[in-house]
């Protein structure tokens, strides 16, 4: 690092940065509640929550980019540890993962990163725009629930059991390249549960924050498909 170089640069040892990605269109309570059992279960104070600007394994969102944003920060009168990193959607193109670590990686260059994933998008991660890489510039954090079958496709089964850890610890004391299964409780609800609800003229009152709801009946959001 040169003597102009002001990028923030962290001693192994620092805790973990951990990020949760997704399009929160809206952000719901499986969205928190799964991403704050998470963050307690790793040790850390915080989480980073990112949402996608565009998505490229997905449908594009149905609310705006700033009305996801103002949705994320209502949230946090209700879970103020989970934070806001909206890199993603100040970047044009597609929003591929790796190229946010790898944004990540430049700002931090020795802390532990922490990728959250669900147990359903790990199992397609092979699909993802340079996916090996991945595991060059953060550790996997798979979420997984209680009893589930996990069977992974072959390629990410491989990668899987070459890189598994059983120990929270053991991810900090490298920058990147494990991956750990961590069980967290299941909370049964989707943003396609609170559009239906919506639509047919109910409200989802027990499936996000308050605040976020009635941010959505105000705005008018999700009332068609």
């Amino acid at each position: 690092m040169n003597s102009g170089d002001t990028r923030p640069s962290e001693p192994l040892g620092s805790e973990p940065l951990g990020i949760f990605g997704g399009t929160f269109d809206p952000v719901h309570y499986g969205h928190l509640r799964c991403a704050d059992e998470a963050r307690q279960k790793l040790g850390l104070k915080n989480l980073s929550l990112l949402p996608a600007g565009k998505p490229a394994h997905r449908d594009q969102p149905q609310a705006t980019t700033a009305q996801r944003l103002e949705m994320l920060a209502l949230a946090r009168t209700e879970f103020p540890w989970l934070e806001i990193d909206d890199r993603e959607t100040r970047r044009s193109g597609p929003s591929y993962t790796v190229d946010t670590l790898q944004d990540l990686r430049s700002s931090f260059p020795e802390r532990p990163l922490l990728l959250l994933i669900g147990q359903d998008v790990a199992n397609d991660l092979h699909s993802w725009h340079r996916w090996r890489t991945l595991f060059d510039l953060a550790h996997i954090v798979i979420l997984t629930r209680p009893a589930a079958h996990t069977a992974y496709r072959p390629v990410v089964a491989g990668q899987v059991r070459l890189r598994s850890v059983a120990d929270v610890a053991d991810l900090a004391r490298a920058r990147a390249g494990n991956v750990l299964q961590l069980e967290v409780g299941p909370v049964d609800v989707s943003a396609t549960d609170i559009k239906n609800f919506i639509r047919s003229g109910r409200l989802p009152v027990s499936m996000l924050p308050g605040a976020v709801l009635d941010y959505i009946v105000k705005n008018r959001l999700y009332l068609t498909a």
